[in-house]
C-alpha cells in the first residue's frame, strides 16, 4: 500500500482525491455563514467571500479565536464526520490503524494570512506533534480547504520521524542533523496529508492576499496504547469493529444475558 509504505520510509504521505469537491464547497460556505452570523450579530456588514469576512472577523477578535469558533461550528454541525471522515478516506485509514478510529473533536483551524509570519502559533516553525500531546499511536491528518497556487501548504523533513522525540525550546527544536532532506508536500483540495506524531514540519508562506485554510485533525485507534496526552483531549468516534460494535449492543463489561430482550431499541449505529 503506497501510504503504507511512504509513512514508513518518510513520514508522511499523502491521500488523493478522497474528498469530493462538493464537500470542500460545502465546508467553506459553512465557515463563511458561521462568519456571517457573527458579523450580524455585532451589526456589522457582511461581504459574500470568505476572505473580506475574515478580515473583518478579524479587527474584533484574535485570529486563533476565529480558527477555534469555525471548527467548533463544523465539528457541532456535523460536517467533519459526515464529509470529512467518508468511505473513500476510512477505507485507506482503517487500512493504517484498525477498524477503530476517533478524531480529536477539540482541533483548532490553520489559517495561513500573509500577514502573520511574525507569529509563531499561527505561522509555525518546524515542529513535532509529540510536544502538543499526540503519541506514536495516532496519525495527524492535514486537510486543505481553501488552497489556491502560492497560498503554501507544509514542509517536512523527510525520515525526521526515526529520529523519536527531538529536544525543543519555545516552540522549535534546540537541534537538529545537519544531514537532512525536506520536501514541500504538494497537494490539492480533495486530498489530504497524512504523517506521524514524530514528523518535524512548518507553515510554508502565504504569497497571496487571501488567507489559507485547512483542517489539521488528529486520528487514532482508541485500542492502542496511549503513548503520551491525548487521553486529556476530547476524541469523537467516527468508525468501529465488529468487537466494539458488539461491546455497545451488550452494554456493560459483564455481558450480562437477556439485558433488553423484548425491547424496541434505536439501532445506535443507524446513520
Amino acid at each position: 500500500m503506497k501510504v503504507f509504505d511512504e509513512l514508513i520510509s518518510n513520514g508522511f504521505s499523502v491521500i488523493e482525491n478522497c474528498i469530493d469537491k462538493k464537500s470542500i464547497n460545502l465546508i467553506m460556505n459553512e465557515m463563511n455563514n458561521c462568519l456571517v452570523q457573527y458579523l450580524n450579530f455585532n451589526n456589522i456588514k457582511s461581504f459574500k467571500e470568505f476572505s473580506e469576512n475574515f478580515y473583518l472577523v478579524k479587527k474584533n477578535i484574535p485570529q486563533y479565536e476565529i480558527q477555534v469558533l469555525l471548527s467548533k461550528y463544523l465539528v457541532n454541525k456535523g460536517l467533519i464526520d459526515k464529509i470529512v471522515f467518508n468511505d473513500n478516506l476510512l477505507l485507506t485509514l482503517t487500512t493504517l490503524l484498525g477498524p477503530d478510529i476517533e478524531y480529536l473533536s477539540d482541533f483548532e483551524m490553520a489559517i495561513n494570512d500573509k500577514f502573520e509570519t511574525d507569529n509563531d502559533y499561527l505561522f509555525k516553525k518546524y515542529h513535532q506533534e509529540f510536544w502538543s500531546g499526540m503519541g506514536v499511536e495516532a496519525l495527524q491528518l492535514w486537510v486543505p480547504i481553501y488552497l489556491l497556487e502560492g497560498m503554501g501548504t507544509i514542509e517536512i523533513i523527510k525520515k525526521s520521524h526515526t529520529w523519536g522525540h527531538v529536544p525543543h525550546k519555545n516552540r522549535e527544536p534546540i537541534n537538529i542533523p545537519k544531514k537532512h532532506e525536506t520536501e514541500i508536500i504538494k497537494l490539492d483540495t480533495g486530498s489530504v496529508a497524512v504523517f506521524t506524531a514524530f514528523t518535524l514540519h512548518r507553515t510554508v508562506k502565504n504569497k497571496l492576499d487571501k488567507p489559507r485554510v485547512a483542517l489539521p485533525i488528529t486520528i487514532r485507534n482508541p485500542y492502542y496504547p496511549n503513548t503520551n496526552n491525548v487521553d486529556l483531549f476530547n476524541f469523537k468516534k467516527i468508525n468501529f469493529s465488529f468487537y466494539t460494535r458488539l461491546r455497545k449492543i451488550l452494554g456493560n463489561s459483564h455481558y450480562s444475558p437477556f439485558r433488553t430482550l423484548g425491547q424496541d431499541r434505536t439501532d445506535l449505529f443507524k446513520k
